[in-house]
């Protein structure tokens, strides 16, 4: 593989450790000067683009012969080992070289660090939040690794290979979110944590955990502790009604209320959907395993890529593994965006299933807290993969180290969002939204 990046002046992606800076240079010219550079300079990492990987990997193939086939199929492996560290960071390798003990284990003392701060209660915010992005990202990692290796045994199998990992990562995400319920998470630190990004999916995996319960917090806060629902009631015809016409458009107007919006009433979740919402939002990307750079890098975007990432997470997730199902859905309606085109996942071919055998199906609610109106058709989509979309596109448009796109300031993220995905097409519960919008900007809603 040296010799190939060598002959071929193969660039590299160089990022500067200490700040994130991005810089291209040429293998050759690093190589002449340092043999072993990139084992000698820790101020820097090296990756390769998707590109070029894939220009490597057809370099090989063109090899003939039962030594040169072998030789392809082991630095093939080596090529998206490559892209691996670019979409999973740098702890990616030293977690997935850990047999399924290490990983448990890893995750049970991150845990009881959580703990620590639970009892201590310090107050350095700072450090609070850094202890939980540490946590997030070794536990998705752990799981993505071990859900890998359980992805070609039979079912029952891998179920008893990755309980382990179940059970480890659902007692520290009922840590992670008591710290984080008795944290002010602070708008200036969850941007703090944004600077931070270097672009991986993990990390942004990560911000979604933590925003994204952070955001469940306060929304139960304001349910439990305000009118809140009474408020929105007040203006839902001046201010709701006519986003929801679009989606119910079988319903007359007089009947389109708050209760048909929620289905059985806008309510605070319990302690125990908290958790199993949060074990969902953790591990909701867990499909992007597969690819080298997702849709993400210098290669052209393609919907066939995007779309499998859902399919892959949800059949692990509901397969592979005894998480809840609960879970399992967040991993595969998270992008279903309404039923827009522009959306895709689980549930809409599951409902163009079910409307084939009964072409009078009609859904009279928005949204489920529960699975069963999913399950029996009567809810359009479910609360947390809700939730989890408007968390997910949020931290897409901000994340500074997204290759494909210019990072917007969270105001006008959030702009951008009502136009494009709420205004012009309804993807994104305007509810909802709203909420999270206060949530963001960090004050009560004017309503």
């Amino acid at each position: 593989m040296v010799s190939l990046l060598y002959e071929q002046e193969i660039p590299l992606i160089c990022r500067r450790i200490s700040d994130g800076k991005l810089k291209k240079v040429s293998f050759r010219a690093l190589y002449d000067n340092n043999e072993v550079f990139w084992k000698q300079d820790k101020g820097w990492a090296f990756y390769v683009s998707e590109e070029h990987v894939q220009a490597m990997i057809d370099m090989l193939k063109e090899l003939d012969g039962k030594k040169e086939k072998h030789y392809i199929a082991e630095h093939e492996a080596e090529a998206k080992n490559v892209g691996d560290l670019l979409n999973f960071g740098e702890a990616y390798e030293s977690i997935a070289s850990m047999d399924s003990e290490k990983r448990v284990s890893l995750i049970k003392q991150d845990r009881e660090k959580l703990d620590t701060l639970l009892i201590e209660a310090p107050k350095e915010n700072e450090k609070i939040l850094e202890a939980l992005a540490d946590t997030a990202r070794d536990a998705a990692l752990a799981n993505r690794s071990t859900i890998l290796e359980a992805i070609h045994m039979g079912d029952e199998a891998a179920r008893a290979y990755t309980q382990g990992i179940v059970d480890s990562t659902r007692a520290m995400v009922k840590s992670s979110t008591a710290l984080i319920d008795n944290t002010i998470m602070q708008d200036e630190l969850i941007t703090s944590l944004v600077q931070r990004s270097n672009g991986t999916v993990v990390q942004h995996m990560t911000r979604v955990f933590l925003n994204g319960v952070a955001f469940l917090t306060y929304y139960n806060r304001r349910m439990l502790t305000s009118s809140l629902p009474n408020k929105i009631r007040i203006n839902f015809d001046k201010q709701y009604k006519s986003y929801y016409q679009r989606l119910l458009p079988h319903l007359h107007p007089e009947d389109i209320t708050l209760e048909r919006v929620f289905h059985t009433g806008m309510q605070a979740i319990s302690e125990a959907q908290l958790h199993t919402f949060a074990t969902g939002f953790l591990i909701h990307d867990i499909g992007k395993a597969k690819d080298i750079e997702y849709h993400e890098g210098e290669a052209a975007y393609d919907r066939d890529t995007v779309v499998d990432h859902v399919r892959q997470g949800y059949l692990a997730v509901m397969h592979k593994t005894n998480y809840p199902r609960e879970a399992g859905l967040i991993t595969g309606y998270h992008h279903e965006y309404y039923g827009s085109p522009d959306g895709y996942g689980f549930y809409r071919a599951l409902l163009a299933n079910a409307r084939k055998n009964n072409p009078k199906l009609k859904q009279d609610y928005c949204m489920s807290f529960t699975m069963e109106p999913m399950i029996k058709f009567n809810a359009l989509a479910y609360f947390p993969a809700k939730v989890m979309e408007i968390v997910d596109v949020f931290d897409a448009l901000t994340d500074p180290n997204r290759k494909y796109r210019k990072p917007l300031s969270s105001d006008e993220a959030l702009d951008f969002m009502q136009r494009q995905f709420i205004d012009e097409e309804l993807k994104l519960d305007p509810i909802l939204f709203d909420l999270f919008r206060t949530f963001t900007k960090g004050k009560q809603p004017a309503s």
